[in-house]
């Protein structure tokens, strides 16, 4: 990537984690479920940035994790590790890069943050014996069709735009006659 492509990539994942640090505390009802930081990294991955999905977690999670009033759950690390199952996931698993497997991808990341927030609320409460709030296991349903509709959009401009995903058939001349 460019160093103008990196300077984007930084200030968006600044912007993303700044919004998601302080804005959906106080969100009204359909704006509290947008949280485009985890599908955005995950549409980093599936178009073979892997080294930007990464910085991006990094920066969002370290934002969030700065700057939030709570105990946040050490955003920075979970995402960092769901980002490296997503990663053998998408290298092993889900191969073809269609909008199927970037949504399957996208689900798979926000129920393994999901556990992940929830077994360290545990431990920590065990440890220091202070919770760390979690999230409704209700509002995940919202959040997770939220996220595939980040996903569908993110996919479908970037088809469209640089027909990166598009399959192409060399058409033969006595096939269809």
């Amino acid at each position: 990537m460019r160093k103008s492509s990196w300077v984007l990539l930084g200030a968006a994942a600044l912007a993303g984690g700044i919004y998601e640090t302080t804005f959906l505390g106080s969100a009204p009802f359909p704006f509290y479920y947008i949280r485009p930081v985890l599908p955005l990294c995950v549409m980093l991955f599936m178009l073979n940035r892997r080294p930007a999905a990464y910085v991006t977690a990094f920066l969002a999670g370290g934002v969030i994790d700065l700057l939030s009033a709570t105990a946040s759950g050490w955003v920075i690390g979970r995402w960092l590790i769901v980002l490296l199952v997503v990663d053998v996931l998408s290298e092993r698993v889900t191969t073809n890069r269609s909008l199927y497997a970037a949504m399957a991808l996208v689900v798979m990341a926000r129920v393994l943050d999901r556990v992940l927030w929830q077994l360290l609320s545990w431990v920590s409460f065990y440890i220091i014996r202070q919770p760390i709030p979690v999230d409704s296991w209700r509002s995940l349903v919202g959040i997770l069709m939220v996220d595939m509709l980040i996903t569908t959009l993110v996919f479908v401009s970037v088809t469209f735009l640089t027909k990166r995903f598009v399959i192409s058939v060399n058409p033969r001349k006595e096939r269809y006659e």
